[in-house]
């Protein structure tokens, strides 16, 4: 039972429906078995391990607080993040880590006996592991009291639209939102169903038609260079359109029971820098990380060398967050570099800019920052979805390679679209571009199309949910519930 699934809705309903029936101080039971119910749905054998994780974090945070000094305090909260990391690592990281040793054991010869470990990755670890890290922290800087109440600490921790794929809330923001009562509310209702429905528009529309046309070139033993251009532009089309679409839905679902989550997306492919890409994409965790890793790297560090040094490692930790391979760590690597080099260098690029008189034009300015910053994003991200570094590395050679932009080489590629499939795409995908344009110049387009007529407003309803349900495929989840 996945978000994009009839059973999910069904589910869902039943859960809106008896949210409101049943009085508030019974709310958190129902939330709490909806959450767990959903989880072993998707992932039961990992039940035990979501239960010890909540446990552990509670009682954990509560020692924190009892702590008389700060040394006693932080003492407490390392042991409690590296338990808990210590559970991520095992899961996540054990046959990386082992597979790395092996082969640098084979390259200096050296008798490494270690076998690889059938270990399956826990669905929503990565993400509510990091939840959990925050809450133990904030709690030692004294930003957040422990939670005394097991009930909704756990709402916390598995809160079901979020648990899967984020956002990555703060306790601070979700726990006084999951204790307060919510009464029935027409406009979170109506809000949170146009959210889900536009999920779903954006997944099985664009995201999971583009998926296999990704693949088939990706898993090519040889694909051309032009081909591995489009495949990554389309590639960086598809991971937005399904990444957002699955906070879309989270988003919209817990609107609909009265709690407002994080935001994880602003229009990120429209961003004039790597620092401001990552403003806008996956918002929870890029302050997560800032919050968690980049200010206490840099605390006390005056020198820029040593600021450029925390932003390399924060990027390394977010590549590895995504994903136990190498790839993924040196698609990390890459956005730190970018963001060091981009630092670096403004001084000189806005001289640059300035001399050659482009600063002149602030509009022509602004689209040609926006492509360069797309373009770079797009060529880290040949990284993030090779399965291997030799793949990466000579994908990469393709994606830089001069002749693999000609203009016909590209339109040459386009066979890789049956051509009903294409004309489908470029349609919704307009429709998606024109939506966005609306909220660059109105902020929302649900309160842009709430001054049209009601019947401009159920035309544009019933259009998204025939839409989905004549032209929609479904693919195999979500990219990153596989984080």
């Amino acid at each position: 039972m996945t978000f994009i699934s009839i059973e999910f809705l069904l589910f869902f309903a039943i859960i809106v429906f008896t949210y409101y029936l049943i009085p508030h101080r019974l709310r958190w039971i129902l939330l709490l078995v909806a959450s767990y119910v959903f989880y072993a749905i998707l992932s039961i054998q990992f039940i035990p391990l979501l239960l010890t994780s909540t446990a552990f974090t509670y009682f954990t945070g509560i020692i924190i607080e009892k702590q008389e000094t700060k040394k006693q305090k932080k003492k407490v909260m390392l042991v409690g993040i590296s338990v808990l990391l210590f559970f991520l690592g095992w899961f996540k990281y054990f046959n990386f880590v082992n597979d790395s040793l092996r082969a640098m054991a084979k390259y200096i010869d050296w008798n490494y006996t270690i076998p690889y470990q059938e270990i399956v990755l826990p669905l929503a670890i990565s993400f509510y592991t990091f939840q959990a890290v925050s809450y133990l922290v904030d709690i030692y800087y004294g930003k957040q009291k422990a939670e005394r109440h097991y009930g909704y600490f756990s709402v916390f921790f598995a809160f079901f639209p979020q648990l899967v794929a984020g956002p990555i809330e703060r306790a601070k923001k979700l726990l006084p939102q999951l204790k307060g009562e919510h009464s029935l509310n027409y406009e979170n209702l109506n809000y949170g169903m146009k959210r889900i429905a536009w999920g779903f528009f954006k997944k099985t529309l664009i995201a999971d038609r583009l998926a296999p046309i990704v693949s088939s070139v990706y898993d090519s033993p040889n694909p051309t260079g032009s081909q591995i251009v489009l495949a990554t532009i389309l590639f960086s089309i598809q991971l937005f359109a399904d990444f957002s679409a699955c906070s879309d839905i989270a988003i919209g679902c817990a609107r609909m029971l009265g709690i407002n989550l994080t935001e994880n997306f602003k229009q990120p492919h429209f961003a004039v820098s790597i620092s401001d890409f990552w403003s806008r994409w996956h918002i929870t965790l890029s302050t997560w990380l800032r919050d968690y890793i980049f200010f206490p790297l840099c605390k006390g560090k005056k020198k820029r060398s040593e600021i450029y040094l925390a932003i390399v490692i924060t990027f390394l930790v977010s590549g590895i967050w995504h994903g136990a391979a190498w790839t993924f760590v040196l698609w990390g690597f890459i956005h730190g570099f970018y963001r060091v080099f981009g630092d670096a260098t403004k001084s000189f690029r806005e001289s640059i800019a300035s001399f050659i008189h482009l600063d002149r034009s602030p509009v022509l300015h602004k689209w040609v920052k926006i492509t360069i910053t797309f373009l770079l994003v797009c060529f880290s991200r040949v990284f993030f979805r090779s399965d291997t570094v030799a793949q990466a590395f000579e994908n990469a050679k393709l994606f830089l390679t001069i002749s693999s932009w000609s203009p016909l080489g590209i339109v040459k590629a386009f066979e890789i679209f049956p051509l009903l499939d294409l004309v489908i795409f470029i349609f919704f995908y307009i429709i998606v571009q024109l939506f966005q344009y609306i909220e660059r110049n109105n902020v929302s387009t649900w309160k842009f199309l709430s001054k049209h007529s009601i019947f401009t407003r159920f035309a544009f309803y019933i259009f998204l949910i025939l839409s989905v349900l004549v032209f929609g495929v479904s693919g195999n989840g979500f990219v990153y519930g596989g984080f």
